[in-house]
């Protein structure tokens, strides 16, 4: 519960964890005018049979008041809207307080003068008419439980101080019981209210734990799937992400007619290497063709990894055999330059294909390309087509 009481029951009903989006949406709710215009519109059937009935002062006055209590409440209302939910809360509430007990004073008078106006059959109506008003501003504003008391206590006095006038003793107990049975209705109401903003507010706190669970749970499985297509000693792509990026950059060459290169790029003497400078160098040396790879492949459309072993492929879509041949050398001349710190080169064979048949074999060439410039002596680049020729040249000789 929040916010000031009177006589203990305080001016607005919220959960503790209540956000201000909860409490406006309250405020909105009791500051609806709407209920009120309907209810006014059933006290001016009433008064309008007073009228006719002869009572013609009463009746007029009567709807003065009803009419000034309306205006109040639409006009409040609509300062309410005015502000915004830029408001304070508190301060809302009593201003909402205020004006029920003032709204209360004018429909308990009428009531009054309406009763006494009335001949016997209407002084039923009457009755029946303040007993309904009174349950309608205990389902209404039950969750300002202050300012609902009020009113119920308001209006249920005035009727009774009319009946005592008219000598009807009896029924005061029985005001007095329909009384402390709205309290009850207001407390119960308002309890079972507050479980279910309680709930809510839960619902909204385990969702929250829940999407923060998914989003951990995602970046986990994000870091694993990362994990399982990295290469452990080097950091850039494994066997398996050069596979599925071949796959996936395979069909979008299929479909979009481009053309598709593949570079295999082998460390020359790399078992030698490991038997002069140990397994640790080697491990060094694998890393640093990877960093350099790594800044060879600057486009977003080329897919580098470690192919197996001193072996490493850089997939280049868009690319045809010129630019890949120009990379190629680009990738031997950083990667393979004699004068590096631990005095190493490569060899590069260069597979370039379009259609179908010919990207579904392009592996083969791009490893039949590389035994071609190993046989030839190592350090430097051939090309699939390279060995084509070459292979037509000794057929026609």
């Amino acid at each position: 519960m929040k916010s000031r009481s009177a006589f203990g029951f305080p001016l607005l009903l919220v959960a503790e964890t209540a956000d201000r989006q909860q409490e406006r949406e309250l405020l909105d709710e009791l500051f609806d005018f709407r209920p009120f215009l309907v209810a006014s519109a059933a006290m001016g059937l009433v008064i309008l049979q007073v009228f006719l009935s002869g009572a013609r002062g009463d009746a007029i006055l009567s709807a003065v008041l009803v009419a000034i209590g309306t205006a109040l409440r639409v006009l409040v209302a609509r300062r309410y809207k005015a502000q915004g939910r830029q408001g304070d809360v508190a301060r809302c509430a009593v201003r909402f307080a205020i004006m029920c007990i003032f709204v209360a004073f004018l429909w308990g008078i009428t009531g009054a003068i309406l009763y006494r106006a009335a001949d016997e059959n209407m002084r039923l109506v009457v009755l029946a008419f303040g007993c309904v008003l009174v349950q309608a501003v205990t389902f209404r504003t039950y969750m300002a439980p202050g300012p609902t008391m009020a009113q119920v206590a308001i209006l249920i006095a005035f009727h009774a101080a009319a009946i005592v006038l008219d000598g009807l003793y009896v029924l005061i107990p029985i005001c007095v019981l329909y009384t402390g049975f709205q309290a009850m209705c207001i407390v119960s109401l308002g309890r079972v209210r507050l479980r279910q903003m309680n709930a809510e507010q839960e619902m909204q706190r385990l969702l929250g734990e829940l999407q923060r669970t998914n989003a951990e749970l995602t970046r986990a499985n994000l870091r694993l799937a990362d994990s399982a297509m990295s290469d452990a000693l080097t950091g850039i792509g494994n066997r398996r992400r050069f596979e599925e990026a071949l796959a996936l950059m395979s069909a979008a060459a299929s479909w979009n007619g481009q053309p598709l290169s593949l570079l295999l790029i082998d460390v020359d003497h790399f078992k030698r290497f490991n038997d002069e400078h140990g397994h640790l160098a080697g491990d060094e040396a694998l890393r640093r063709v990877a960093e350099q790879l790594k800044t060879v492949n600057r486009a977003p459309d080329r897919v580098v990894a470690r192919f197996g072993g001193e072996e490493f492929a850089l997939l280049m879509a868009g690319v045809d055999e010129a630019g890949a041949r120009e990379v190629a050398e680009e990738v031997r001349a950083t990667v393979g330059s004699p004068a590096g710190p631990l005095s190493l080169t490569v060899s590069v064979g260069i597979a370039t294909a379009r259609g179908d048949a010919e990207i579904s074999a392009i592996v083969a060439s791009a490893d039949r390309a590389l035994y071609a410039a190993k046989r030839a002596g190592r350090n430097r680049v051939v090309s699939s087509h390279d060995v084509d020729l070459q292979e037509q040249a000794r057929v026609g000789a």
